[in-house]
């Protein structure tokens, strides 16, 4: 494990506290968090009597005692009422997203569960059932859940569960980097704060956590869970769930083992080069073996004939949302800004700290150059396998990191207001750039307000600060309020957290079953369609609809021709993805999503027969009217669709 004794950076205990040793007095001492020892007791809770003598010295002499039962549970009820606070946020912030089933990402992503389920449905889907499945563990996940209820209840639950693990890991983290639980606990709520304004959302459309439960929700969740042992130097167990952050999305795979790779390199190999290599076999190891359970899906993207076609049309026809950064370059403004901002107010809390503050800002190095070298090497430089490899995907958790900085600064500065002086000029320059920059950025002004009030702590500590050096000129005597405010100034900043946090809480979860479709239901005549078809036609038929009906493979279980939302990634196969859009809408050569449905909408008699004659599909749907000058017999209509059935 990464925290044996040693000399390296892999050691923690060998490492000193530079921050203690070039001032300790400006340190919060864990006593004065409530969370020391005043030394009056001795082991076993007693008074320690200077008259032990006799059977009780040899006793003494013979060893330390073992510690009881009570004595194994008192850290850990120390620290359940804070893990307790942190879990009832993070349980409304998973709830804040609501209860979702069948939408979105879903529709594509939940159709290898289904299969799993049902192997008779989507036996003649193009997509469902013969092209390479990126997800192969989400789909036993989403089987899992299914199988609870086919109805996707515990698949809506099943995201509310993950982002409050996922929300528990940011509270794991601020309690590792800072080791003080009431501070850790502030920390907490403030970047929760700030949470549950941004959504955990980023540039390229990226995000953290969504409202729906997908492959890269699980991702987050284990990726979260990395970073935590990480910081404190536990390199397996933080490398066991980076493989497992891989094993759920070959994005993060690829992007973990090469960010956390760089992590290790980043803390240098002062104690040789067998540690760093021991350091990074843990760190990435289990990655690595998870790499090569998958190489066969990953590499099938990278070798062949069709890449260049199929990068064209993934980069900009498909997903210019997300590889083409012209279309999503003022996104970039507040990425560099939430670093202005964190670094500004919290590069001091990277030094020291017996090696934890040392190894977050590694992870902090090592994601900015990611993101920054990706986003170079694709806009500066155009290399298309670096745009395939979407570094961006990372950035919402640097962003987070950025956000955990200025947070953990804010808290303990009000704290202990003489820790100001840790902050250069230049960092407070920086940190007064960032929190212009989100603020003028803010066009809904939620995110302003809540950078109002993640600084206020700290503001108000700084005045404070400034204050009594003021009063010590004038010899006034503080000692008293200085003890009042180690004693109980932690409390008062968890309390002023935990106002903050609810703020932006209470209305999230107020308003989460007009966001869950699992609790309101889905109604109208695109489901009331779905139900038929599930009641009336053969699993085995095959039908061509309208490319933007995302949501029939999944809620109406019957094979397609093809759709918008379904695409795919190995090259051959994306390349006839986009050829049966072609077909389907008439439009040779198409670049938008529009054209597409133009085109269908179009459809007529001549075209429909050719098409019938390629693909042999049994049923046609088309929009209420359009199904009069078509061949066929109309088989059900409702007030947005009709489908005719064809000789198949």
């Amino acid at each position: 494990m990464g925290n044996k004794t040693g000399t390296g950076p892999g050691a923690p205990e060998a490492e000193a506290d530079t921050d203690a040793a070039a001032g300790g007095n400006d340190e919060i001492p864990a006593d004065a968090d409530g969370e020391g020892s005043s030394g009056a007791e001795g082991a076993d809770g007693e008074e320690s009597s200077p008259r032990a003598a006799g059977p009780e010295a040899a006793a003494l002499a013979a060893g330390p005692a073992r510690p009881s039962p009570r004595q194994k549970l008192a850290p850990l009820l120390r620290e359940l009422p804070a893990a307790l606070i942190a879990l009832v946020i993070s349980m409304c912030f998973g709830l804040s997203f609501g209860v979702n089933y069948g939408v979105s990402n879903q529709t594509a992503y939940m159709l290898g569960s289904l299969r799993l389920l049902d192997p008779s449905v989507l036996t003649k889907d193009f997509y469902a059932a013969g092209a390479a499945n990126y997800h192969p563990a989400f789909a036993y996940v989403g089987w899992l859940l299914l199988a609870i209820d086919r109805g996707g209840a515990a698949v809506g639950w099943g995201l509310v569960v993950t982002v409050t693990l996922g929300a528990m890991c940011v509270y794991w983290l601020a309690a590792e980097l800072l080791k003080q639980r009431r501070l850790a606990l502030a920390t907490f709520l403030l970047v929760m704060a700030i949470a549950f304004v941004t959504r955990t959302r980023s540039v390229a459309v990226t995000f953290i956590f969504d409202f729906i439960l997908q492959p890269s929700t699980l991702g987050s969740l284990f990726l979260l869970a990395a970073l935590p042992p990480f910081v404190a130097g536990r390199y397996l167990l933080s490398g066991v769930f980076l493989g497992l952050s891989g094993l759920f999305h070959a994005n993060y795979l690829i992007l973990g083992i090469g960010t956390f790779g760089l992590t290790q390199l980043l803390l240098g190999w002062s104690g040789g080069w067998k540690d760093l290599a021991r350091r990074i076999a843990m760190q990435v190891g289990p990655a690595i073996a998870v790499f090569l359970l998958l190489s066969p899906l990953i590499l099938s993207s990278v070798r062949s004939p069709d890449a260049a076609r199929a990068h064209e049309i993934l980069f900009n026809i498909r997903s210019r949302h997300h590889y083409a950064p012209t279309t999503f370059k003022g996104r970039f403004f507040p990425v560099a800004a939430w670093q202005m901002l964190g670094l500004g107010a919290g590069a001091w809390l990277l030094r020291g700290r017996e090696g934890r503050g040392r190894r977050f800002g590694a992870a902090v190095l090592a994601l900015a150059i990611l993101i920054w070298t990706g986003t170079l090497l694709t806009t500066w430089v155009q290399i298309p396998r670096v745009a395939q490899v979407f570094v961006w995907r990372f950035a919402p958790f640097l962003d987070l990191l950025m956000q955990m900085l200025v947070c953990a600064a804010s808290a303990s500065i009000a704290a202990r207001p003489s820790l100001l002086r840790r902050i250069p000029t230049a960092g407070l320059t920086l940190t007064l750039g960032g929190f212009v920059a989100l603020a003028m950025l803010d066009n809904e002004g939620d995110l302003a307000r809540a950078l109002w009030l993640v600084l206020a702590p700290g503001a108000a500590g700084a005045l404070i600060g400034a204050a009594a050096s003021l009063l010590e000129r004038r010899r006034v005597r503080l000692a008293p309020a200085r003890a009042l405010l180690l004693r109980f100034g932690a409390y008062a900043v968890v309390a002023y957290a935990a106002f903050a946090c609810l703020h932006f809480a209470v209305p999230a979860v107020k308003s989460y079953r007009e966001r869950s479709n699992v609790i309101k239901g889905m109604r109208g005549p695109e489901d009331d369609m779905y139900a038929w078809i599930r009641a009336n036609t053969s699993k085995d038929a095959l039908f061509l609809t309208p490319p933007q009906l995302a949501r029939f493979r999944l809620i109406g279980e019957r094979a397609i021709v093809v759709d918008w939302k379904a695409s795919t990634y190995v090259p051959s196969e994306l390349v006839e993805w986009y050829r049966r859009l072609e077909d389907v809408s008439g439009r040779k050569g198409f670049r938008s999503a529009k054209e597409l449905f133009n085109g269908y909408g179009r459809l007529d008699a001549a075209r429909l027969d050719s098409l019938q004659k390629k693909y042999k599909f049994n049923y046609v749907v088309v929009a209420r009217g359009r199904e009069k000058n078509l061949p066929g017999k109309i088989v059900y209509k409702n007030s947005r669709f009709a489908i005719l059935g064809l000789a198949g």
